[in-house]
């Protein structure tokens, strides 16, 4: 991790040079100067300097668009080739009031101040290439060794912001870190605060975690700190839950937890497969054997899925998809059929069943049964032959049956019929057949 090797993207030399040519100093910090010390792809370019906005704006604004974004926080937006770049005047906080808001900002000449004010360590360095790195805080030594530790007291930085404990197990989940106890102490003695926050601040974090490589660490992490019980209860209940079946090794939160890791790295996914068995908490019942059987969890997960994700204010487009998924989940890939897989596909649409066979292959990957690919093998067949899934692939329409003298409902009544006929047999897909299945009918 030597910075001598350093190359900073051409547009944050622009600003910086401009800066320096005006006497001001300018570094690059924050997760673009951490990411690049990683060696990772750097996406958002934030630079920090002594020059007030006004000054910044007036050096860039005859050259490039600038917006002044954050304007009361220092902030100002100047964009480069269609790269937004954000410059930001040094500054310290104080008197938090509404655990995210300063009520005191006072912009400053030392850039020790603005590092002062940042979250853990590893987000609060600076570097250009005249002055090198500039480490106040040993920050450093934590990005080596995968520490993620707050700058300062963190019950302080907690309590001026609690998004932060969110944000510290985001980072440990997101870069593969470890919490320094102080820090993990911290979150754990405010976690009940955690609902201080707005819910589409928390949104937006839940969302980065179940993003990650592995989101199981953010959601035992969550557990362990006790932020997971005031934020998802139903999620934290299932800790501990015994399944008492021969087909699950795991606990139900640790069974969730594989599942979640085994899905490819897709919103939709993460999520179906988090609220995917949540309504087992509700359905268990234990035969003579002494073996549990969870009837109808999977409609009780559909309800508790649309509840959660309602509350986390997620798009009624993916709750839609979602709560389909976790509603059909419970697949038997060894006995269903072919007629069984064309009206699955119906219900669910063409577009999300590969979807579902994704969860379908995860959770048997996290039960005794280990992988199977029979559900998917299934599926692909289906959709390799000229099968119909939705009443627009009908070989009659709507106008059709109108010319026959049906109207209004009882045109919809006959295409729902028709609709479950070709679903059993496909090959009756054909207007003169179902053409002659209507007037069976009369």
């Amino acid at each position: 991790m030597n910075t001598k090797n350093f190359t900073m993207q051409k547009n944050a030399k622009i600003i910086i040079s401009a800066l320096k040519n005006h006497s001001y100093d300018a570094y690059i910090v924050g997760g673009y100067l951490r990411d690049m010390m990683l060696g990772k792809r750097v996406n958002d370019i934030d630079i920090a300097t002594d020059a007030l906005p006004d000054e910044v704006t007036k050096i860039f604004k005859d050259k490039y668009i600038v917006a002044h974004t954050g304007i009361k926080y220092g902030t100002v937006t100047v964009i480069i080739d269609n790269v937004p770049i954000e410059i930001t005047t040094y500054r310290s906080e104080s008197n938090y009031l509404d655990g995210r808001h300063p009520q005191k900002i006072n912009f400053e000449k030392d850039i020790k101040y603005d590092l002062s004010r940042r979250d853990f360590t590893i987000n609060a360095m600076a570097y250009n290439d005249d002055v090198g790195l500039i480490d106040i805080f040993n920050s450093k030594f934590d990005l080596e060794n995968k520490i993620i530790r707050c700058v300062g007291n963190p019950r302080k930085r907690f309590k001026e912001d609690k998004l932060r404990m969110l944000r510290a197990i985001r980072f440990a989940s997101q870069l593969n870190f470890e919490i320094e106890q102080n820090t993990f102490d911290a979150i754990k003695s405010l976690s009940h605060t955690i609902n201080d926050i707005s819910i589409e601040r928390m949104n937006v974090e839940l969302t980065k975690m179940l993003l990650t490589e592995k989101p199981s660490k953010a959601f035992i992490l969550m557990y362990e700190t006790g932020l997971l019980k005031h934020i998802l209860p139903v999620i934290d209940d299932m800790y501990g839950y015994d399944q008492q079946n021969p087909y699950h090794q795991y606990d139900l939160f640790f069974h969730t937890m594989s599942v979640l890791d085994n899905v490819k790295n897709d919103i939709i996914l993460r999520l179906s497969a988090l609220f995917h068995d949540t309504g087992k908490l509700y359905t268990k019942t234990v035969d003579e054997n002494g073996i549990a059987h969870f009837y109808g969890h999977n409609k009780i997960s559909k309800e508790i899925a649309v509840k959660y994700l309602k509350k986390l204010r997620y798009p009624n487009n993916i709750i839609n998809i979602v709560s389909l998924l976790v509603e059909k989940h419970m697949i038997a890939p060894d006995t269903i059929t072919p007629k069984g897989i064309r009206r699955l596909i119906s219900y669910i649409g063409k577009e999300n069943i590969n979807y579902l066979v994704e969860i379908q292959k995860a959770d048997s990957m996290s039960t005794t049964i280990g992988d199977n690919d029979i559900f998917e093998k299934k599926v692909k067949q289906v959709l390799d032959e000229e099968n119909i899934f939705t009443k627009k692939d009908l070989a009659l329409n709507g106008n059709d049956i109108k010319k026959l003298g049906y109207t209004g409902k009882e045109i919809g009544e006959i295409l729902n019929y028709l609709m479950e006929i070709v679903l059993d047999e496909p090959r009756l897909n054909t207007k003169e057949i179902l053409l002659q299945k209507i007037k069976d009918m009369q």
